[in-house]
């Protein structure tokens, strides 16, 4: 019973640590951004609910606020790239007369028509989930 009353505050200020943590941006050398909340060298402090750490000209909600937005660019960049390589994959797949795929050697093993037909549908599926829409030219 007296482990129990020592538990629950020991509990309580360890969830209460970690609910202050700070949030750290970085860019790898792909361009992937990734956050934590660790610092890594060349790592970007984007929110923290320390008042001391941040800088004097922002506040904490300004921080917070800033984060949202770098977010929101950074999915929305994502989503970009994405939807591009999707259209590019589409357009190949459309245009070329056989498809193929590389064997566990390289060799390339060429797909029948029904298979060739799904590539061709999946890779429409794929731009349709990465821009919203349905591919224009068909």
């Amino acid at each position: 019973m007296r482990r129990l009353r020592w538990i629950a505050p020991i509990a309580l200020i360890a969830a209460a640590m970690a609910a202050q943590a700070d949030v750290y941006r970085t860019v790898d050398a792909e361009g992937h951004v990734e956050y934590s909340d660790r610092w890594v060298p060349g790592a970007e402090l984007v929110r923290t609910d320390h008042p001391g750490r941040e800088s004097s000209s922002t506040t904490s909600s300004d921080a917070q606020k800033r984060s949202t937005a770098e977010v929101k660019k950074d999915k929305d960049a994502a989503r970009s790239e994405q939807c591009k390589q999707a259209k590019s994959r589409y357009q190949r797949a459309i245009e070329s007369r056989r498809l193929y795929r590389e064997g566990a050697n390289g060799e390339r093993q060429y797909l029948t028509d029904e298979e060739a037909d799904q590539e061709r549908l999946q890779a429409r599926i794929e731009v349709q989930d990465a821009c919203g829409t349905a591919p224009a030219n068909d």
